[in-house]
């Protein structure tokens, strides 16, 4: 019986129509488990799947033709190889792949020392329009392979040297300076003695490749022989600047004293004198840094450093608490440099003085001269609401509370928009805030679209599909690209780069759509990794708003986050930090890779996060501070800035980049509340 039910259950199966959904599903099912087979390595059954997948009317028939072209190039089936690659070019020339087909078929025939042909190849794609950074680097690179292949050994050399030029980031840079020493050992007869400005040229490149200690060696030893004045000078500037970007700074200012002291007519004198100044001030040896600032307003008073060194004067002045001093100098700024960077700043912390020691008039007077200052004044919000403070603290209420709406008002929210309708319900003059827009539902119709862009959104929506959101995300760019930056597609590559968990892209695109779209906020702050993020908050008893405002600021929700100081993942760990808290909490220490892994990030980072909480008495804004700066600073500046008033804490804060920080955390936190509260 059981046989027979078989049977029949399989006629029935065959006798159904293979309709076109069935098609459709059949292959995407195919494609799916072709990609998870490529992406481990297994070539020969990821290749038997994707020939299932490359009918016309599959959306990602080029994604299969380009990897079973990549895949018989493997397998060194150049001809077949050729093949596939061929009708990619010839039926998708929108393919985000056409340049990279290019590229594979030239690699072909690098392989076959096909040199002449390879060569044109690499050249047409390093002229090529609308294609990726990465292959015309790539390109630069093989061709240059391809002449030395060929005997070409001059030009060769010069490619690598374009690489380098061009792309001193290049993931192929370190190889093209490799390549060149090489070549320069092989054919010692083809290249010139180096003359001193040549390597000084070199150093250039090296530092722009960021080899500073190669750059350094450098310049030390052209220094050593170095005689002409202009020249040593030269050498003197870059090598400062190497431990400067090192942060070799004690190694700094021998060298800038040197430049100060021998080349007092020349306009590095003075920028050299602020420079040491400057080391000085911020390890804190106060006393010998203001007398590099007053050496370079009494020696270089037409320099461009005057300003900075006086603003750093007067910051000194206050530190030591000679208050007379630093208003003095804090006043006198705006007046004699109108146009300064420092300008705003000085009458910032002029106001911030009198507040302090209670002169409430004119501090009440500064902050208002800055609230209405023109030039691109950022401190205006800040300024007024200081301004609103200082009204309300010598008993000004409604000045306070005119002050404080106007705030309230600004359309876009902030830190400090926050703060006033605080304030203002301390008042008793609440104002109602405008409720928040709704998640879209996914089914809104697409506006008119022109052939190409949608090409791409409808590869890009078949990858969302399988959750394959890289691939789609790179579709949506290109997408993007097409859109001629046209404002009404915008709320659809919004939505569509959010589904694809491209959340970073969706929100930049969110924020390039007036504010009076409703919507746009649900994009721009969203829910992402959220359960996830809900387990490790419940785990460690955290808010998880403050875990995705956090990230919000540290990653913009990228998995795969690297900053220059090597922050890795969602919530930019270092890998000590992590090593650190991993141990404490009995895991093993995360290898860098693992910290890539949203798994992994969030339970090392929310644990981090709960630790700084706990060392900070659950003070929201010295635990952020914390995560930011470290805790070696905050509890420095715990002993420095005596207040019980948080708000000024934050505003006392002296590393510009941590008080940013921490007031877009907390702007960051109070839209996730107001958007999200219900979904706790």
């Amino acid at each position: 019986m059981v046989r027979i039910g078989l049977l029949t259950l399989i006629l029935i199966l065959v006798a159904q129509p293979h309709t076109p959904q069935a098609q459709e599903l059949d292959a995407r099912a195919a494609f799916t488990q072709a990609h998870a087979l490529y992406a481990s390595g297994d070539y020969p059954q990821a290749k038997e799947l994707f020939q299932k997948t490359t009918d016309p009317k599959y959306p990602l028939a080029d994604y299969s033709l380009y990897y079973l072209g990549v895949i018989s190039a493997n397998e060194k089936n150049w001809d077949l190889s050729r093949h596939y690659l061929t009708q990619l070019k010839r039926r998708y020339p929108q393919s985000i792949w056409f340049h990279g087909a290019e590229l594979q078929r030239a690699k072909i025939d690098l392989a076959e020392k096909k040199y002449a042909q390879a060569i044109a190849a690499f050249h047409s794609l390093r002229s090529a329009r609308g294609g990726r950074q990465e292959i015309f680097q790539e390109s630069l690179h093989l061709e240059a392979q391809a002449r030395e292949a060929s005997g070409e050994i001059g030009p060769a050399y010069a490619l690598y040297q374009q690489l380098r030029v061009s792309y001193p980031h290049s993931r192929w840079t370190a190889t093209a300076r490799k390549e060149q020493a090489r070549l320069r050992e092989k054919f010692p007869e083809l290249f010139a003695v180096p003359t001193p400005q040549s390597l000084a040229e070199e150093a250039d490149r090296l530092a722009r490749e960021q080899a500073y200690s190669e750059a350094a060696t450098i310049c030390k030893k052209l220094l050593s022989d170095a005689t002409d004045p202009e020249f040593r000078l030269r050498l003197l500037v870059k090598l400062a600047g190497l431990y400067l970007d090192q942060r070799r700074r004690e190694e700094a200012i021998p060298l800038l004293d040197q430049i100060a002291r021998d080349y007092p007519e020349t306009a590095e004198a003075p920028k050299a004198t602020y420079q040491i100044g400057q080391i000085l001030w911020n390890r804190h040896d106060n006393a010998q840094a203001i007398e590099y600032f007053k050496r370079v307003t009494e020696r270089y008073p037409a320099s461009a450093y005057v300003d900075r060194a006086l603003y750093a004067s007067a910051d000194i002045y206050e530190y030591f608490g000679n208050k007379e001093k630093a208003v003095q100098l804090y006043g006198d700024l705006p007046k004699r440099f109108p146009r300064s960077q420092v300008r705003d700043d000085a009458t910032w912390r002029l106001a911030w003085l009198y507040y302090r020691s209670g002169e409430l008039p004119s501090a009440f007077s500064a902050f208002g001269d800055l609230a209405v200052r023109d030039g691109g004044n950022s401190l205006r919000t800040p300024a007024l609401y200081w301004q609103a403070r200082t009204a309300e603290k010598s008993g000004d209420l409604e000045s306070a509370k005119k002050l404080l709406r106007q705030i309230a008002g600004d359309g876009e929210e902030s830190y400090y928009q926050a703060l006033a309708l605080r304030a203002l319900e301390r008042l008793g003059a609440p104002i109602e805030e405008p409720k928040a827009g709704k998640v879209s539902s996914g089914t809104e119709a697409d506006p008119p679209l022109n052939p190409e862009f949608s090409f791409h959104l409808a590869r890009a929506r078949e990858l969302t599909v399988m959750s394959l959101n890289r691939l789609a995300a790179a579709e949506l760019d290109e997408a993007n690209l097409r859109s001629r930056k046209q404002a009404r597609l915008r709320p659809l590559l919004m939505r569509e780069y959010f589904r694809a968990q491209a959340y970073g892209r969706s929100l930049m695109v969110a924020n390039q759509i007036p504010a009076s779209n409703g919507e746009r906020n649900l994009y721009r702050f969203p829910l992402a990794y959220w359960d996830t993020i809900q387990q490790k908050a419940q785990e460690r008893d955290l808010d998880p708003f403050l875990i995705l405002a956090l990230i919000r600021q540290e990653s913009l929700f990228d998995a795969q986050a690297r900053s220059p100081a090597f922050a890795l993942g969602l919530m930019q760990l270092l890998p000590s930090t992590a090593a650190r808290v991993a141990k404490l909490v009995g895991l093993e220490p995360p290898s860098n890779e693992k910290l890539f892994e949203p798994e992994v990030n969030l339970t090392l980072g929310t644990q981090y996060l709960k630790d700084l909480l706990l060392r900070y008495s659950n003070n929201w804004f010295k635990a952020i501070a914390a995560y930011n700066a470290g805790e070696a600073a905050v509890d420095r500046w715990e002993k420095e800035i005596v207040t019980d008033d948080i708000e000024e804490f934050v505003e006392r804060i002296p590393y510009v980049e941590t008080r940013g920080y921490v007031k877009l955390v907390m702007r960051n936190h109070r839209i996730y509340k107001k958007l999200y509260e219900t979904q706790k």
